[in-house]
């Protein structure tokens, strides 16, 4: 067996004290055969374990490069987003500044008697 003889005191204390006769044989081979099987079990319990474990840990890196990525992103679309606005701003700013200046050309105009000629259609 793979996984060695088991000594009998330490495989079956209970049956230690008890006569080696031929039933004594067969619930002692019993009794390891059944130590073993749990060994196998255990064992692969132990495999399950650790694949899931393995799984979880590569889904969780993936997640979090995904994360990463999602984020970097979103703060991408943000920046754009920011600059955009910034631009419309600041186009509002110079428009109302332009127009501020034709109202004060068009008064120094009005008060020196003269005016924009406009084309009237």
């Amino acid at each position: 067996c793979r996984f060695g003889s088991l000594p009998a005191q330490a495989a079956m204390p209970a049956l230690s004290a008890m006569k080696l006769t031929r039933e004594g044989k067969v619930a002692r081979r019993v009794e390891e055969d059944n130590i073993r099987a749990q060994y196998v079990a255990d064992a692969a319990d132990y495999r399950m374990t650790h694949m899931r474990t393995a799984w979880f840990e590569a889904s969780d890196k993936r997640q979090t490069v995904r994360r990463h990525r999602l984020e970097q992103h979103h703060h991408k679309e943000e920046l754009l987003q920011a600059n955009k606005e910034l631009v419309l701003m600041r186009r509002a700013q110079l428009k109302e500044l332009l127009e501020a200046e034709a109202r004060m050309y068009e008064e120094q105009l009005n008060a020196m008697g003269l005016a924009f000629a406009k084309d009237r259609v």
